[in-house]
């Protein structure tokens, strides 16, 4: 009796058990519904609807991967749609007068420097000249080995490359090229152009000189120089992990310098000619080159030129560079369009000497039995090429020079005194005369002498023999006239010495950027690439950066997509805004160069816009298959919710009560005895 009673109690305890877990089990299975809004995660329990609800599945998985691939590209291809933007905007405002004007404006120069205004100087007719925007004039003067004594060489150099010489001589040779004296510029980006000089004084050896701006042009190349940075910095835009005109090298920054050019720097030797002891030197990238004038060397511009491009050429390891020198002139040209060097120069002029003269005396007076002596001397050792040397003799009253005043005074006095004359010697030490000799101020008082005696007419005067020293004494040819004892003398002189002050420089100028051929843009296709790019320098060519994205957004649909920093219509752009940036740098061929940059910012406009057309078509590609898909996987969730959805409201209704009844069994079951497996065994 006692053992049925256990195992009644046991199978009692087992059938309690087995209620509560089937109980719980219908709660879980409710919650989970309810949580998931699915009658199942396990396929099985879909029956026949299952195949077609895992169709349903991998087709809503395809059209979110492709989803998401346009999520992706989409953003890299608006950004790139607002740079166009920004660019054809920048193309469109520059086609405007007002940040490229018709014309270069006036130019603007500084007052003349004359490092020695007694021996040379000069004023500037902007009016009749035709100028070199940057150029900084150098005039020098030396003494004409070709023309009479008293004719100078006059040099004129812009450093930039331009030169001219013209020999004038202002006591015998008037302008003949209108108010003042044109210098036509050759060589360099100045060739062509005119500079119109007058000259106040031109006695001695000197230099002068004068720096040339255009601000209006100036302003322009500026803002050139801007815009250019700004296209640059819009060509380096980077989105995310990449740099959107990069091409496929995604992570390289694709644009350099967009005003890179090929250094052009000129080393110009200012002056007609060197003298012994001067010394040059010319420093490129740290590296001096120096040469010392010696008394048997060419003492012209041209050696010296020629001496220091020899060194430079010379260098090792070799300077990255091309160097050559032509009319006086170095010249250096890098090798590569942005790659950059310095270039200095240092002159030590030899000592120069300053001679005078001293005040001519009256030696000896005149009377009715001596004639009158009067005597001067040359002061120093030595002379310099390029001093002049002069001395007048006034023969009667340079303020009366008709004597009237004279007879007025004296009415009863005879009107047979000679009319005022002047005779007046100027002597210029040349280098020829100079290498011949005329070394010191005693072979210069020859000279004077020399001059003295061949005047003709001869004036009534003498003067002493050749090779009586730096001392010249002058003696009238007749005594004082006993009909005019009012008159004491006979004769006056002055003298005067004016140093030549030639202190030779060398300018460093760099040439403005030069354009390419105004004629011939040239554009560079794949793979080659054009000079900005970043891997110009070093590769040349790489197909890689014109290989554009490609993603796939449908089925058999895949779309490629992006802009290339080496785009014709980039290169375009580019090229106008460089050309802008030239005129302003030559104003001589503005209108010529910028009315191709005009032409050029139009073509980059329209080849802007198709590029732009383009990104546009591509954007609303993205944007419309996106579109699709998504109202396609709404349709796929509203088919799928068909099969694996459940009703909110039942499911929640019948997990209320499943959970009301589970609470209830426990309850029971709480009050139950309990039965164990040990109380059974036992």
């Amino acid at each position: 009796m006692s053992s049925i009673t256990q195992v009644s109690s046991y199978s009692q305890y087992l059938s309690l058990v087995r209620n509560l877990s089937n109980g719980q089990n219908n709660v879980d299975t409710l919650s989970q519904q309810l949580t998931t809004g699915k009658k199942s995660t396990d396929l099985n329990a879909y029956g026949t609807d299952t195949q077609k609800l895992l169709d349903l599945r991998s087709e809503m998985a395809r059209r979110d991967n492709y989803i998401q691939n346009i999520s992706t590209a989409a953003p890299r291809v608006q950004a790139a749609d607002k740079v166009l933007t920004s660019l054809e905007k920048l193309a469109s405002d520059w086609q405007s007068s007002n940040l490229m004007p018709f014309q270069p404006g006036p130019a603007s120069i500084t007052s003349p420097y004359n490092a020695n205004p007694d021996a040379m100087k000069v004023s500037v007719d902007t009016a009749n000249s035709k100028l070199t925007v940057g150029a900084r004039y150098t005039v020098t003067a030396v003494p004409s080995d070709t023309g009479s004594n008293g004719s100078f060489d006059v040099t004129v150099t812009d450093g930039l490359g331009g030169k001219t010489t013209r020999t004038l001589n202002l006591k015998t040779t008037p302008p003949s090229d209108g108010k003042g004296y044109n210098f036509t510029m050759s060589g360099g980006p100045g060739d062509g152009t005119v500079l119109n000089l007058n000259f106040e004084t031109l006695a001695a050896s000197s230099n002068s000189s004068f720096s040339v701006s255009f601000p209006q042009a100036d302003q322009m190349k500026d803002r050139a120089e801007g815009a250019l940075r700004d296209i640059q910095e819009y060509m380096n835009q980077r989105f995310g992990d990449r740099y959107l005109f990069s091409g496929s090298r995604y992570s390289q920054e694709p644009v350099t310098d967009l005003m890179a050019t090929k250094q052009t720097s000129k080393v110009t030797f200012n002056g007609a000619l060197t003298n012994t002891d001067d010394y040059y030197e010319v420093t490129v990238n740290g590296k001096s080159f120096g040469y010392q004038i010696q008394a048997s060397d060419p003492k012209t511009l041209t050696f010296i030129a020629q001496t220091l491009n020899t060194q430079i050429n010379a260098a090792s390891p070799a300077l990255p560079m091309t160097v050559s020198t032509n009319n006086g002139i170095i010249t250096l040209v890098g090798n590569d369009p942005g790659q950059s060097f310095t270039v200095s120069t240092r002159v030590q002029n030899a000592a120069q000497v300053q001679n005078t003269a001293d005040l001519p005396t009256t030696t000896q007076a005149a009377s009715t039995t001596v004639p009158q002596v009067q005597r001067f001397s040359l002061n120093g050792v030595n002379v310099d090429i390029g001093d002049t040397f002069e001395f007048e003799v006034a023969v009667g009253d340079p303020d009366d020079p008709y004597n009237q005043k004279y007879y007025n005074q004296y009415p009863d006095e005879p009107k047979d005194l000679p009319a005022y004359q002047s005779y007046k010697i100027r002597y210029t030490v040349t280098d020829a005369d100079y290498a011949a000799g005329t070394t010191t101020v005693s072979a210069v008082a020859d000279k004077l002498r020399q001059q003295f005696a061949a005047t003709n007419p001869q004036p009534p005067v003498t003067i002493d023999a050749l090779g009586s020293g730096a001392g010249i004494s002058l003696t009238s040819t007749n005594t004082l006239d006993p009909n005019h004892p009012n008159r004491t003398q006979l004769f006056s002189t002055t003298a005067t010495v004016t140093n030549g002050s030639l202190e030779n420089t060398v300018s460093v100028a760099t040439l403005p950027p030069e354009a390419d051929p105004i004629s011939d843009v040239p554009y560079v296709d794949p793979p080659d690439l054009p000079f900005y790019d970043s891997e110009f320098r070093t590769k040349g060519k790489n197909p890689d950066a014109y290989r554009k994205s490609q993603v796939s957004i449908d089925d058999g649909l895949n779309i490629t997509y992006g802009v290339s920093a080496d785009e014709k219509g980039f290169q375009t752009l580019v090229q106008a805004f460089r050309m802008a940036r030239v005129a302003a740098t030559h104003p001589g061929q503005y209108e010529e160069y910028i009315g191709k940059s005009r032409e050029l910012m139009s073509q980059a406009n329209e080849q802007l816009r198709s590029i732009h057309a383009k990104v546009a078509s591509d954007s609303a590609t993205l944007e419309n298959t996106k579109t699709n898909h998504t109202d396609a996987n709404a349709t796929l969730t509203e088919r799928i919710a068909q099969i694996e959805g459940i009703d909110q409201t039942e499911v929640a209704a019948r997990l209320s009560t499943s959970m009301n009844t589970l609470q209830a069994a426990y309850t029971v079951a709480g009050q139950t005895k309990r039965l164990s497996l040990l109380n059974y065994l036992s």
